[in-house]
């Protein structure tokens, strides 16, 4: 759920679905944090079978088989912002008959009311400009006791890189996620019941600066790279990378997130 700086929607998505677009290609390589997050969120699967269930966010579709072979759904909606995503996902799986892709914006689904029985969603949401309306949307498409169950990185992500900025410039070199508590509140209004959540500090290492921005940028989470309409100098780029390298410890480069785990669940009637 990313507060971003004065920008149209429209042209704000656009940006999205292109910095995807781009990085399509290179994101499985890159995706380790990704795939530590999709893998606890699996696990938090409240229920064993679903007749209909949309993965929000889809990406190149990591999470489409482990849905599959857990829930068995008649019909799987692959839903992404980007369609080069989506193009590499419905390559990789071929198998899964299915499946529907679908290029869409999580805040205006084309989805039917009430015709979800699971909709999964890992570190996708964190992307939403309006996070009430995006909880909104999903209780619109979620049946009356089916669930909704996401990941996305909440505020304290990636400090290592804002420490490493401090001192060079007061610019906002990092995306300011939600808070849990705000998170909490946006899901209460909805009307979604909160049926189970948790706050875990991930921490990843890497060999070099270089690596753990590359970690960031191979899977289209680029950091915010300009000073106005000015872009970010070689020279300050150096400094910036130098102030990062002193951050390292004995196990490499930290770069660690704070990311939340929520299940919810909408209710099954007005009176719930």
């Amino acid at each position: 759920m990313l507060i971003t700086p004065e920008i149209s929607t429209l042209s704000y998505k656009k940006q999205l679905a292109r910095r995807f677009d781009r990085a399509s290609l290179s994101y499985d390589a890159y995706a380790d944090f990704q795939k530590i997050v999709l893998e606890r969120l699996v696990a938090m699967l409240p229920v064993e079978d679903a007749e209909v269930v949309l993965d929000l966010g889809s990406g190149t579709g990591q999470a489409l088989v482990a849905l599959s072979e857990q829930l068995t759904p008649a019909c799987m909606i692959a839903l992404d912002l980007s369609p080069q995503m989506l193009a590499v996902a419905s390559k990789r799986f071929p198998e899964l008959k299915n499946v529907h892709f679908v290029c869409a914006d999580a805040e205006q689904l084309p989805i039917q009311d009430v015709s979800c029985d699971l909709v999964f969603s890992s570190l996708a949401i964190q992307w939403c400009l309006n996070p009430l309306g995006l909880f909104k949307e999903l209780y619109r498409v979620t049946k009356p006791g089916g669930y909704v169950v996401f990941s996305t990185l909440s505020k304290g992500s990636m400090p290592e890189i804002s420490q490493a900025w401090r001192g060079l410039d007061d610019a906002e070199h990092v995306h300011q996620y939600m808070s849990p508590e705000a998170l909490m509140d946006c899901i209460k209004e909805s009307g979604l019941n909160l049926f189970s959540s948790l706050l875990s500090d991930i921490p990843m290492w890497f060999v070099t600066p270089e690596d753990a921005i590359y970690s960031l940028k191979k899977v289209g989470a680029s950091l915010i790279a300009s000073e106005g309409e000015k872009p970010i100098s070689p020279s300050k780029w150096k400094a910036f990378l130098n102030e990062y390298e002193k951050q390292r410890v004995e196990l490499g480069i930290p770069l660690s997130y704070q990311v939340s785990f929520v299940v919810v669940q909408r209710p099954f009637s007005i009176q719930e």
